[in-house]
């Protein structure tokens, strides 16, 4: 049985070989803390004792770590569990620290991790689309508005035309009516002295129509 010690030993060896550094952690819940190349590197260290049931703990405690933007793995023995296993564990985004006779074989995640970098300049993209979309739409809202006066000042310039046209109308109609009621009462009056005029004789005279129909007197 190889010891939790010995494997935290062989950790800290392997990782300052790959250009990282121990941060600390704790030793007594058997988790390490690295850094570097831009990461933060959290390694759950089992032993032989804990079996399969310590295994799983360790990847749910793991897959917390790696929703945050560390990279999550887990150091195990490598007669601990089977390959269908450890194969679910990397797809969880996990990587395995695989400790058999040769020293340590790593098994990277299976899933990319995002550094917290990558986080940071995600959510910098998400808000920058965020404010051009609103920049956009306020964009349209001013057109609308712009679009909206430009149409108001067309209604206020009709209503000033039509009020001159309404004015013009009511004068004219106001003279017109005298007009023709004039012209009207005249020829009524001027019909009126014509029959006045005419003698006596030609009166109702049933002569006047025969000759009428007749035509011109030809002589």
């Amino acid at each position: 049985m190889v010891l939790r010690t010995v494997l935290e030993r062989a950790l800290t060896n392997y990782m300052s070989k790959q250009g990282l550094r121990f941060e600390g952690g704790s030793m007594e819940e058997g988790v390490l803390r690295f850094v570097g190349n831009g990461f933060a590197y959290v390694v759950k260290v089992l032993d032989e004792m804990g079996g399969r049931p310590e295994l799983i703990s360790a990847a749910l405690e793991s897959a917390f770590w790696a929703a945050k933007g560390e990279r999550a793995y887990i150091l195990v023995p490598r007669n601990v569990a089977s390959m269908d296993e450890l194969m679910a564990i990397r797809l969880h985004g996990i990587g395995l620290l695989l400790h058999g006779t040769h020293g340590l074989e790593e098994l990277p995640p299976m899933v990319k991790h995002i550094g917290k970098d990558e986080t940071q300049t995600s959510v910098k993209y998400e808000n920058a689309s965020h404010v051009i979309e609103r920049i956009e739409k306020l964009e349209r809202f001013v057109q609308r508005i712009n679009e909206i006066d430009t149409l108001v000042s067309r209604l206020e310039r009709l209503e000033a035309l039509y009020g001159k046209l309404s004015d013009r109308l009511l004068a004219f109609g106001d003279v017109r009516p005298s007009h023709v009621k004039t012209a009207v009462a005249d020829k009524s009056n001027n019909s009126a002295d014509t029959k006045t005029e005419l003698p006596s004789f030609m009166k109702d005279n049933p002569w006047l129509d025969i000759l009428a129909e007749k035509g011109p007197f030809n002589a």
